[in-house]
């Protein structure tokens, strides 16, 4: 996999979703009703997803979802719906790349079907006509820069420079979740929030409840 974030994020990402769609056809032609159920809701899912990787080598550039496809392009494209826009240290995305390549946790058959899951028109109708900006702050990362401060938006097309709400959460809890030693829902009650989180905090365990 590639651990420069602008070529993870632009080639490699999409070619994992796009191979996690192809599993779950594969297992809805065989008969598999979840699939078929998934691969439905993966396919009508539309929209654009603004990524900017701030610092030298970093880049902005979008990626669309449409048609259970993920590609990468340059600007936003007109008529697909804003779904999402994050920024993130170029540094910092560097870091978690080669701590991720060198644990193996993109290997495994149910990675990019798990990825192309993130792909949801169910949800999309959650979040319908709601406006979320904050921060994301990861402490006690395994590699320097050892914080990182994430600016997330749902239903905008540029990364908040200035949040309605903050959250931190620790490295640590977050391997536990994938350890399977702590769950979502447990991960939620640890955040450390700052700021009116009221809504996004529903609209996740809703979220959660539909996975």
């Amino acid at each position: 996999m590639n651990t420069d974030p602008v070529a993870f994020f632009r080639e490699d990402l999409p070619a994992l979703f796009n191979q996690g769609v192809a599993s779950m056809k594969e297992r809805a032609d065989g008969g598999d009703a979840k699939a078929q159920e998934r691969l439905a809701d993966t396919s009508a899912a539309k929209g654009g997803v603004h990524v900017r990787l701030d610092g030298d080598g970093g880049a902005d550039f979008w990626l669309l979802i449409d048609n259970g496809e993920m590609k990468a392009a340059d600007g936003q494209p007109d008529g697909v719906p804003v779904r999402f826009a994050i920024a993130a240290p170029v540094d910092a995305a560097r870091a978690a790349l080669e701590e991720i390549d060198g644990a193996d946790l993109l290997e495994g058959d149910g990675v990019a079907y798990r990825v192309a899951r993130t792909a949801s028109a169910e949800r999309e109708k959650l979040l319908a006509g709601h406006v979320l900006e904050f921060h994301v702050t990861l402490t006690d990362l395994p590699a320097e820069p050892d914080e990182v401060t994430l600016q997330i938006g749902i239903g905008v097309a540029e990364p908040p420079t200035t949040p309605k709400f903050s959250a931190k959460v620790s490295w640590d809890d977050i391997e536990d979740v994938r350890a399977g030693d702590l769950t979502p829902q447990q991960l939620f009650g640890r955040l450390k929030l700052t700021g009116d989180a009221t809504q996004a905090m529903a609209l996740g365990m809703s979220m959660m409840q539909r996975r």
